[in-house]
């Protein structure tokens, strides 16, 4: 590997901490001081994240058409000044409708340096084990909430959250900073190097077990059966993703110490990353199909336990396995859009999938909010992930079986 695959690596973890580690993962902490701060429900301070996300999942969706090597320093400079600051003006706001409009503005940077960007260039830059890298990149979005969340909560008892804020916007900043001053290209051919593994791909293809990574000819179905299944399988994985958020919330509901809830959110934070490192050498092995499977029944384990064990142990057994969600949305379906389309319609279905499953996250990151908010309690948001991972599973089986039917040009066999 040469040292423009490492730098690329480095400069997409650091996106990755910085649009999904910082702005989504350690949001959690802020909900409940936010809302007591200004008055308001948990749900309407959890708003502010949906917001950003749904605003960021439109940004991501224009991302392929306006982002090129000309301006691709430029467009992560943008993105970054639009994160840290809106989290600096967002630390000075009184009124819950000035944080609305300053998430929005959140999420036009979050949208222009998430996902869709990262996959679009680790696709370009590796060919050999695509899954494991692209797990390493996503498992550092995990980073910040291990990191950052107990530093985060111990700060808002101290000094108040609008101070602790002004941070969130600080280390932003500090994990977009590889991606803006290491050399960076889209494609690897513009720094006159070849993708890694691209000698192992060209044996491949001479052997016929794969085929160019080329447009398709024709038009792509959205609306074939097989992607509303993609589009089931991702929603319901996104909105079960948003839960963790709301851990910290969860343990004082039911008389545990903020700091317990914290911790319970470090926890899932660090098995986040570990899933997702597990999810990239999984899927180099078994393939897309094998290993969402396997991480959608973990995740079940979780809500079980969640449901029916109100010991600590099991919080924090149950706050780990959950993690195992954000693999499926980091990872999975990336790898899963591939499997189940072949390359030559990644680009057509991934990113409507990422629009999709970013609306659902930020759909479902209200409703969780909502319905405490309706009812006292968090057990109808762990009975609603458990009808969604019933749906997921069911939906992943569906559109396997229609894919097992057809032929693509991935490299990836049954």
């Amino acid at each position: 590997m040469k040292a423009r695959h490492i730098f690329v690596l480095i400069a997409m973890c650091g996106l990755a901490a910085a649009s999904i580690g910082v702005t989504v993962n350690t949001a959690g902490v802020f909900f409940a001081p936010m809302a007591e701060s200004l008055g308001v429900g948990r749900g309407s301070a959890a708003l502010a994240l949906t917001i950003t996300s749904i605003v960021a999942s439109v940004a991501a969706m224009s991302t392929p058409k306006l982002l090129s090597e000309k301006n691709l320093k430029l467009w992560i400079i943008a993105a970054t000044a639009l994160l840290a600051g809106s989290c600096v003006l967002i630390s000075m706001c009184d009124e819950i409708w000035l944080i609305y409009a300053l998430s929005a503005v959140r999420g036009i940077g979050d949208g222009m340096i998430n996902f869709v960007l990262i996959t679009m260039i680790v696709n370009y830059w590796f060919y050999a084990r695509r899954g494991t890298f692209t797990s390493i990149v996503m498992a550092f979005s995990g980073v910040p909430g291990v990191i950052l969340s107990p530093i985060f909560s111990s700060m808002i008892t101290a000094s108040g959250w609008r101070n602790t804020y002004l941070w969130v916007g600080g280390f932003t900043l500090l994990c977009c900073l590889p991606a803006i001053v290491l050399p960076l290209t889209i494609r690897p051919e513009t720094a006159g190097v070849k993708p890694y593994g691209y000698e192992e791909f060209i044996a491949a293809k001479n052997a016929g077990r794969t085929s160019s990574i080329a447009a398709s000819s024709t038009a792509f179905n959205f609306f074939s059966v097989k992607f509303i299944l993609a589009v089931l399988i991702t929603c319901a994985a996104s909105m079960i993703a948003a839960i963790p958020s709301h851990l910290p919330g969860y343990a004082v509901s039911i008389g545990k110490t903020a700091e317990l809830g914290a911790l319970m959110l470090s926890i899932s934070m660090a098995c986040n990353i570990l899933f997702k490192l597990c999810y990239g050498v999984l899927n180099d092995k078994f393939g897309a199909y094998k290993s969402v499977l396997f991480m959608s029944l973990v995740n079940l384990t979780a809500i079980l336990l969640f449901l029916f064990v109100k010991a600590d142990f099991a919080m924090y057994i149950g706050a780990g396995f959950w993690a195992s969600i954000f693999a499926i949305g980091a990872v999975g379906i990336a790898m899963l859009s591939g499997y189940l389309f072949g390359m030559e319609n990644y680009a057509s279905a991934y990113p409507v999938l990422s629009f999709l499953g970013g609306v659902a996250n930020a759909a479902g990151a209200t409703l969780v909010g909502s319905l405490y908010d309706m009812t006292g309690s968090y057990a109808m948001d762990f009975w609603l992930a458990f009808v969604l991972s019933a749906v997921m599973i069911l939906s992943l089986f569906g559109a396997t079986a229609i894919r097992r039917n057809e032929r693509h040009s991935g490299i990836e066999a049954e």
